[in-house]
């Protein structure tokens, strides 16, 4: 009698843990929120982002970031005066994160911050425009 209690709470679990909207594209992510669905799909990876050349309206932006190399990185957003403004955590092989944040209008460089990974390619240009 256990066994036969035990296999559909298991198979219960197995579906609660099984996303929906999942596809065949490696290191995809289903937003779960209104903000990450409209966040901008990045991707970094040894010793690239990709998409370099990021254009979008503010003042809240959201940022896909997903590591698709085999090195930690990391997607740093930095303003004119030189601040960071925006930062994921160092991610992992695969791992994945959000981040949203307001932006004024204006450039802004996009980069990895670990030590050397900029100046080997990893950085571009963010454009927001107004809302």
């Amino acid at each position: 009698m256990r066994t036969r209690f035990l296999i559909p709470v298991l198979l219960l679990g197995l579906a609660a843990c099984s996303s929906p909207a999942a596809t065949d594209t490696p290191g995809s992510v289903t937003p779960s929120s209104d903000a990450a669905s409209d966040a901008i799909p990045v991707s970094v990876a040894d010793f690239m982002i990709t998409a370099a050349e990021l254009e979008t309206s503010g003042p809240t932006v959201s940022f896909d970031v997903t590591n698709d190399g085999p090195t930690p990185h990391n997607f740093s957003v930095r303003d004119a005066a030189g601040e960071v403004v925006m930062a994921t955590a160092d991610l992992s092989v695969g791992d994945s994160e959000t981040i949203s944040g307001e932006l004024a209008p204006g450039q802004y460089t996009i980069f990895c911050s670990l030590p050397g990974h900029e100046s080997l390619g990893m950085s571009g240009t963010l454009t927001v425009t107004g809302s």
